[in-house]
């Protein structure tokens, strides 16, 4: 099977695969910068909290290439 046969080539699988990641990471980020606040570390919270909008970034980057993907019938 070619990769144009294939509805789910690599390309889609590790678009959806990063997308995953990120998602579970801003499901976590809140509760690892509260974490980090409660012990009084506000330089590792700071640094969960610029984590989380790089995070951010990211899938939003794959959302709009995936959705991007979907539209010209290429996922």
């Amino acid at each position: 099977m070619s990769s144009k046969d294939c509805n789910l080539c690599d390309c889609n699988y590790h678009i959806v695969k990063q997308l995953s990641k990120k998602l579970k990471y801003l499901y976590y980020a809140d509760k690892h910068i509260a974490d980090s606040k409660k012990a009084g570390d506000l330089e590792c919270a700071k640094l969960f909290e610029k984590i989380k909008a790089d995070e951010k970034k990211h899938a939003d980057l794959l959302k709009k290439l995936l959705i991007k993907k979907v539209k010209a019938g290429k996922f």
